[in-house]
């Protein structure tokens, strides 16, 4: 064994030796290991070669009609396993985003983490869903491996689901998701070009509509400058004429009272007499919406249409099939979307064949006909839907259909009549202001019969109608059902007495009675008149349903 080395001690420059080892001891020489120093506590290890160690990354996630600002969080972890950790909540389509996020980076030639990173998705107790967090979690890994300036990420969110070539492909619900932004502070978004019209009908919000992450990176480094998008249109309106409809002059008085005071209307009569082509015509006498509804209806809408989304400044008119079921009448699913009834905000739910809907069915309008709109409540998540719509029902008067009709007889028997009635209830027929009988047309009316009035002509009426209550008569925003303590006002003593006469001898309830005081306001208003006379109440009860159905 060679001789061992002398010892320099750092405090002396002269060397010492080390001590004189007995002859008869063997001699081992130290193993001596490399010692490193602890890092202090907060202190995160830097690898210059993967850029900067953490970054944060804003985005935003739908509950239910709402948006809920997400923040991302990355940052390296240790190990060289190379995988992303989600934490925060993330459901499967988020999980998902990792696989697509390595192949479009892949695609383009971008770097890729050489160490795992972990990802927070904050508030971590909100369950994230939805295919738009494709492009923030992309921004986040680059700008972790340098190729994007942390600072360009500031002020700015991002929303877009990615292909594995690189395109930006459309999420839905973009204009609930650009509100929220610009009610966040948030100035800037980036979101896929499809759906950048759409976001485009927020004020004040600076809108970056690109079609691929490549786009996408161009404009965060300056070399390129996204186009602003121009606001979404809405489609030229092509409403039915009212001229269509040959005789059914009392269905027709109905229909413009309903759309003069936003009634809800019940026709009754046997197949074939027009019932179907007068509520087709109803959105056509009504006024275009509003911005507020505009902007309501336009995101309900594009809640579920999973991809741009027109325009919706015309009242909508829908109209579900029998046998829908009850989360897509009202609202539900998972996750939680607008029913028929939302999507009808600002205009008219039709139900054709009324009598074929599940009891349970319309039941469950009730409470959307009261309050204006849904409250859908699952396990841990709960959402509310704007739903103030005109309810349009259309029915035979039995189950054979001719029960009345001038030329053919009814051949069902009173349990069958009885069994059929029940399935709309009390409370739900109470809701309907105004219900009117659709008879057959006659050969007179069919063949040289004058042509109706156009919708053109009765919408120029309704449209006078709704601008003189909302003069001072009654508030044409003002629900017809709403709880008005002086919806007598405007009624004569005469009709008073009258009103008092009507709730003795045909048991009207209070809501009953008070629906009848506001449809016989609207003929009044349709007049042009500020007193509600006589005989204005008198044409109200005689669209009541109680009478029809008995």
């Amino acid at each position: 064994m060679g001789a061992t080395p002398p010892v320099t001690d750092p405090a002396n420059p002269t060397p010492t030796q080390p001590p004189t080892q007995t002859p008869t001891e063997p001699v081992t020489e130290p193993v001596t290991e490399p010692v490193t120093e602890p890092e202090p506590e907060g202190k995160r290890r830097t690898d210059k070669a993967d850029g900067e160690v953490g970054c944060r990354v804003t985005t935003l996630c739908l509950d239910g009609a709402a948006a809920v600002p997400v923040e991302i969080e990355l940052h390296f972890t240790g190990g060289l396993m190379q995988r992303i950790v989600l934490t925060g909540l993330a459901g499967g389509s988020v999980r998902e985003s990792r696989d697509r996020i390595r192949g479009c980076l892949d695609h383009y030639g971008l770097p890729v983490p050489r160490r795992s990173v972990l990802a927070n998705f904050a508030p971590a107790d909100l369950r994230k869903e939805g295919n738009g967090f494709d492009l923030p979690l992309a921004m986040g890994l680059l700008t972790l491996m340098g190729v994007i300036e942390p600072g360009v990420l500031k002020a700015r969110a991002f929303i877009g689901e990615l292909a594995l070539d690189g395109r930006l492909r459309p999420v839905r619900g973009a204009l609930v998701l650009a509100l929220q932004a610009a009610g966040a502070g948030v100035k800037r978004i980036m979101l896929p070009r499809e759906n950048g019209p759409e976001a485009a009908l927020v004020a004040g919000l600076d809108v970056e509509a690109v079609s691929t992450l490549q786009e996408a990176l161009d404009v965060l480094a300056g070399t390129a400058r996204a186009q602003p998008p121009t606001p979404t249109t809405a489609p030229t309106p092509r409403h039915l004429d009212l001229a269509d409809v040959c005789g059914q002059a009392s269905a027709r008085r109905a229909l413009e009272i309903a759309a003069a005071g936003r009634h809800n209307l019940l026709l009754l009569g046997p197949p074939g007499t027009g019932k179907t082509m007068l509520a087709q015509r109803l959105p056509g006498l009504l006024p275009a919406l509003d911005e507020q509804t505009t902007l309501q209806a336009t995101a309900l809408h594009s809640l579920v249409s999973g991809g741009a989304t027109e325009l919706v400044d015309q009242p909508p008119f829908r109209s579900p099939h029998h046998t829908v079921s009850r989360v897509a009448l009202i609202g539900g699913g998972r996750p939680i979307v607008p029913g028929e009834v939302s999507l009808s905000h600002g205009g008219v739910l039709f139900l054709d064949e009324m009598a074929e809907f599940g009891r349970h069915l319309l039941d469950a309008l009730r409470q959307p006909l009261e309050d204006h709109c849904v409250h859908v409540a699952r396990v841990g998540r709960t959402a509310t839907f704007p739903a103030d719509f005109q309810l349009v029902g259309a029915m035979n008067p039995c189950p054979c259909g001719y029960r009345g009709h001038p030329a053919r007889g009814c051949t069902c028997t009173p349990v069958m009549l009885d069994r059929y009635l029940r399935r709309l209830s009390g409370p739900l027929l109470d809701r309907f202001d105004l219900s009117v009988e659709v008879p057959p047309p006659t050969t007179s009316e069919w063949f040289g019969g004058q042509p109706g009035e156009s919708s053109e002509a009765v919408r120029a009426r309704v449209a006078a109608a709704r601008e003189f209550m909302a003069g001072g008569l009654r508030d044409a925003d003002e629900p017809s059902d709403s709880n008005n303590s002086s919806s007598l006002d405007h009624c004569t003593a005469a009709t008073r007495a009258r009103l008092e006469t009507a709730m003795s001898c045909y048991a009207l309830s209070g809501r009953a009675a008070h629906r009848l005081v506001s449809v016989a306001r609207t003929i009044a208003a349709l007049d042009r008149r500020p007193e509600v006379l006589p005989h204005d109440l008198d044409e109200a009860l005689s669209f009541r349903a109680g009478s029809i159905m008995s």
